[in-house]
């Protein structure tokens, strides 16, 4: 065994050759910050006129596919965002459907007959 000295002026045992370090345990792996921002986008969509809810469709799909192929944590986050932005958008789809089928309607009869 040969010695070697530190930067502490003190000597530090090298270790002999062919050691191997015991193996590191994994790191946790955080949250996917993609199903997060899924499920954000997709509730920002609700009162924006749905249009944040397409890119948490988005987001959400991506992530799940990176989850699929990478197994971390947000699988739920990830499901949650596609479904309130599918929702938020065919929400915002109907009311649009609804104003412009109804909307002179209401125009003609004036705003106490709607």
């Amino acid at each position: 065994m040969t010695v070697s000295w530190g930067r502490e002026g003190l000597p530090h045992p090298t270790p002999p050759s062919g050691y191997q370090p015991p193996p590191r345990p994994p790191t946790p792996q955080g949250t996917s910050g993609l199903a997060i921002a899924s499920l954000i986008c997709s509730l920002v969509g609700l009162p924006f006129c749905g249009v944040p809810a397409i890119l948490g469709i988005i987001f959400g799909a991506v992530a799940l596919s990176n989850i699929n192929a990478n197994p971390r944590p947000g699988r739920g986050l990830a499901i949650a965002g596609i479904i309130v932005g599918v929702v938020a958008v065919v929400l915002w789809i109907l009311l649009w459907i609804l104003a412009v089928r109804f909307g002179e309607s209401c125009i003609s009869i004036g705003s106490t007959g709607c």
